[in-house]
């Protein structure tokens, strides 16, 4: 992505995986920065750029999925439940080669579907917005006009615990030898952020569903699973279990992110110190000295 000859990113995937159900199509990605060309005072561009990646790299292979099974006589946009179809069984291609040369409709195409998805990034939006779904707190995007109601004992609310679940499993994370390292990228520290965004939102979901974390839940109780409380019983309800639930949830989250992203950067200070140890002797004895002390600054 070029927006201007001042600012220009290449970015790669090294992790990805898509949450979809009846309710919401969402894909989170964590991208990793190749190649970069940016001016101190425009670096705010860079989450500008990493929002456009976001958003047209699902446009993009979303417009592929429907290609490669669409009929003659129908139109991508003109299709109703998109994100359905793609449920269904056998419906992604996972085998063929995708095709990179798009024809003008097909940019077109993407172009739209682009623009009528949204994007966040960052640990704490990433990490409460998960948190909210995986606790039934978060607003549903096939039905905008309708309120949230929580129902912490809806066992139908309750089953996008399981749907977090098996997404887990599916997480794909790009794997280097060597951790590349050498080319300066991150190491396998930073791999699993996406799980522990997902392992996060489980807890959210869980804790705003347990008694004993959320006392007031128990209002609810005399509603059953099918029913709907009031909604101003159920509001009251709701910020408690933010309060008590998801917050604790969403910090705790935050923290081993960053911890990961800390330890990366550790990790790569200490193989550029153990270069430069390395280069300012030839000698072999001298240079294993200087990196050991290198080493020891760097612990304390």
């Amino acid at each position: 992505f070029n927006q201007s000859a001042t600012c220009s990113c290449t970015f790669e995937v090294v992790e990805c995986v898509a949450l979809s159900n009846c309710a919401r199509f969402e894909t989170i990605f964590v991208l990793e920065e190749q190649q970069q060309q940016t001016k101190m005072d425009i670096i705010q561009n860079v989450t500008q750029l990493t929002d456009i990646t976001g958003r047209y790299l699902t446009a993009y292979r979303l417009q592929q999925q429907i290609s490669s099974q669409r009929t003659k006589s129908s139109s991508l946009l003109e299709r109703a439940g998109l994100t359905t179809w793609l449920d269904l069984p056998g419906a992604v291609d996972t085998q063929s080669n995708l095709d990179n040369n798009l024809a003008d409709k097909q940019c077109s195409e993407i172009i739209s579907l682009a623009q009528r998805l949204s994007s966040m990034d960052g640990a704490l939006n990433l990490s409460s917005h998960l948190g909210f779904i995986a606790g039934g707190l978060a607003p549903r995007p096939n039905r905008p006009d309708r309120k949230v109601i929580f129902r912490p004992y809806s066992s139908r609310d309750a089953h996008i615990l399981l749907q977090l679940k098996r997404t887990v499993e599916v997480v794909s994370v790009v794997d280097r030898e060597e951790d590349g390292l050498e080319s300066g990228k991150r190491s396998k520290n930073s791999r699993g952020r996406i799980k522990t965004l997902l392992d996060g939102a489980l807890s959210a979901g869980k804790a705003a569903r347990n008694e004993d974390i959320v006392p007031e839940i128990k209002q609810l109780k005399e509603y059953g699973s099918d029913g709907t409380p009031p909604k101003g019983v159920a509001d009251v309800v709701a910020q408690a279990a933010i309060e008590k639930a998801v917050q604790p949830s969403v910090e705790s989250c935050v923290a081993r992110l960053t911890a990961m992203e800390t330890a990366d950067d550790i990790t790569q200070l200490r193989q550029r110190v153990n270069e430069i140890a390395s280069s300012l002797s030839q000698d072999s004895q001298n240079g294993s000295r200087l990196t050991k002390m290198a080493n020891e600054l760097l612990h304390q």
